[in-house]
């Protein structure tokens, strides 16, 4: 029967769930680009000075050293960053929070479009193969995203990692989001498998929170920005350092 051996580590499962952002998407890469667009355009939109514009960038989750971590852009969803920014709006430049809300979120779509999705959808070396092999092994794949399933779709697409993938769940189809295990027990019921047959790979503390809660058979964390070694461990936690360290192989 086929098995993975992630890092030293021997599994048998059947299912393999992905995180998204991180993990097969460079996001730290894209961020910092895509943070600054999106409040460019929202200057454009309302008008504001630079100096709010640097604040707003910083509340999303960018500063002078980089993508900072355990920012919204890295843990919170598409939809709860953007209220983090209408916050701001209400604070700083007193825009009621609703109407503010509506204005992020526009700023967010215009980004998305005039930057194009393409340029986001980076994959980390090595992932369309890891798929791949994954995928002709005869594990059922899937991601478990914070961010919508129109975007989605979208990046995995454009990233040649969606002819491996069998099933997705994004924020906008669940009442909770991670760490929750509402998107694994989603995905698991798409994937036709019980979370204890699954493993669940991300390189985020809620995506192996994630899967605790939802009783996957092992969390795989792949070491980067967004995670450190010394951050959520447990029995049924094993740290890889690329997500090539996941190779198929049979018993």
């Amino acid at each position: 029967m086929p098995a993975l051996r992630c890092g030293s580590k021997i599994i048998e499962c059947e299912g393999v769930i992905f995180d998204k952002d991180g993990t097969l998407i460079d996001s730290f890469k894209i961020w910092p680009d895509l943070i600054k667009a999106r409040v460019k355009i929202l200057q454009r939109e309302i008008g504001f000075d630079n100096e709010m514009a640097r604040l707003l960038e910083k509340t999303m989750g960018l500063n002078e050293g980089g993508i900072i971590r355990r920012s919204p852009i890295v843990v919170g969803s598409r939809e709860q960053t953007a209220a983090a920014m209408a916050t701001m709006l209400f604070v700083y430049r007193g825009i009621p929070w609703d109407a503010g809300m509506e204005k992020v979120n526009r700023a967010f779509d215009l980004c998305d479009q005039e930057m194009g999705l393409a340029c986001q959808a980076q994959p980390f070396p090595g992932a369309q193969q890891t798929l791949k092999n994954l995928f002709e092994a005869g594990f059922k794949l899937a991601v478990a995203t914070n961010d919508d399933m129109e975007r989605t779709y979208a990046l995995m697409e454009y990233a040649g990692l969606a002819p491996y993938l069998h099933a997705y769940a994004c924020r906008n189809e669940v009442e909770r989001a991670k760490p929750a295990p509402d998107l694994i027990y989603l995905v698991c019921r798409r994937l036709g498998l019980d979370a204890g047959q699954c493993i669940m790979v991300g390189d985020s503390p809620l995506d192996i929170q994630m899967g605790m809660n939802a009783g996957v058979y092992m969390n795989v964390r792949v070491l980067g920005r967004a995670l450190c070694k010394e951050e959520i461990t447990g029995s049924n936690v094993i740290t890889i350092n690329y997500i090539t360290n996941i190779i198929p192989f049979l018993l």
